[in-house]
């Protein structure tokens, strides 16, 4: 998808709150993947699919050359810091196109901006941060002139990002606000917290996890510009159960909300239950492995009930189009966090998986697509099968 770039200059340094009344919600257990990029440059990535590139203001220029720029994928949306407004990045269930759109300050006044759970919320923060809302998470992506009196002005902090973030802390002083998560492409740290080093670029967030649900642990990010390489034959089995999905969903999209909700007479599964059956399997299986390596991404569970009599739609309303897009998500989601499998080879029982293998249960996703789409598309020959 094409990036869209504003660099609109309406508001000033009163934009210190959060973005709109409405607080940030999420859908249930969704976890948001921030990656660290060459010259500065932040991505968010949410579940739902959508991304938002946030471009520091750097001056080492050496970061900035045209080969490590074209690292950095496209965004829905780019804003920089330094820059100033407020705006909302939206896709709705059931639309294909993603909206940015800018907020006024009398429109959050009088809350006739409707925010719904995965919209993502961006607002500039005097120039000198920029603060993310996604998933009931905050994020604030902190620029050179970003300091602890910025820090404090905002009720609530999962994660700052940016360079040179030793800058906030006082040698035997205590941290300047509780902020769960410092991620910063620049080494060293202070001391009384959590150290995390790593050779690549990406740090899961969420809104809760089993760390920080008594007593908050604070983590200090030490990570890499560079994305985590895949191994090549485990690549090869990734790429394998993407293709069998892409597959799946091209058959599941073409489906209407009457289709996909199709009971046939014999008493066989709904395309829906189809569609939820696949893609809760695999978001079920990867969520238990990631998890068992990073709290911060929860076992996501929305396995269907397998009984026809026992089943109930998990989103009645959704058309095939948005069905398949949930499915792509889960592909999205599987290879997003496949950092976490660092060290292990397609040979090896991953902790936190029921399955003997990653080959094994790379290979029996690969095929589960292919079944489950091949059962439903028998259905388009039954009695009854609506029309549209």
């Amino acid at each position: 998808m094409n990036s869209i770039c504003f660099s609109t200059s309406l508001f000033g340094a009163a934009l210190l709150t959060s973005l709109i009344s409405a607080p940030a919600r999420a859908a249930e257990g969704d976890p948001v993947a921030v990656r660290v990029w060459p010259g500065g440059t932040v991505t968010i990535e949410s579940h739902w699919g959508l991304s938002v590139a946030i471009k520091g203001e750097t001056k080492n220029t050496e970061d900035l050359s045209d080969e490590k720029a074209s690292t950095i994928p496209n965004a829905d949306a780019t804003v920089t810091v330094g820059e100033s407004g407020r705006y909302l990045l939206s896709r709705p269930a059931n639309k294909e196109e993603v909206t940015w759109q800018q907020v006024s300050r009398e429109e959050t006044k009088t809350d006739s901006v409707s925010v719904t759970p995965n919209d993502i919320q961006v607002s500039h923060s005097g120039g000198d941060a920029v603060h993310v809302q996604l998933d009931g998470i905050d994020l604030v992506v902190a620029g050179p002139g970003c300091t602890t009196e910025t820090l404090a002005s905002f009720q609530h902090i999962d994660a700052v990002i940016g360079s040179d973030l030793q800058r906030f802390v006082v040698e035997g002083s205590p941290m300047p606000v509780t902020v769960r998560n410092w991620i910063s492409a620049s080494s060293g740290s202070p001391d009384s917290v959590k150290v995390a080093d790593q050779d690549h670029n990406t740090v899961a967030i969420s809104s809760d996890s089993t760390e920080s649900a008594s007593e908050p642990v604070v983590v200090w990010w030490n990570v890499s510009t560079k994305p985590w390489q895949m191994p090549e034959e485990m690549n090869k089995l990734f790429a394998a159960m993407e293709k069998s999905c892409a597959e799946s969903q091209a058959v599941f999209a073409e489906l209407t909300t009457a289709q996909m909700n199709f009971e046939p007479a014999n008493g066989t599964h709904t395309p829906r239950w189809n569609v939820e059956h696949m893609m809760g399997r695999q978001l079920l299986f990867f969520s238990q492995m990631y998890h068992e390596a990073d709290a911060s991404i929860p076992v996501m569970d929305l396995n269907p009930a397998q009984m026809p009599p026992d089943y109930e739609f998990a989103n009645a309303d959704w058309d095939g189009a948005e069905e398949a897009r949930q499915m792509q998500r889960v592909s999205d989601f599987s290879r997003r966090f496949a950092y976490l499998l660092d060290g292990y080879s397609v040979d090896d029982k991953v902790p936190g998986s029921r399955w003997p293998t990653l080959k094994a249960l790379l290979k029996q996703m690969d095929r589960h697509y292919s079944e489950h789409t091949s059962n439903t598309e028998k259905k388009f020959a039954l009695p009854g099968w609506p029309k549209n």
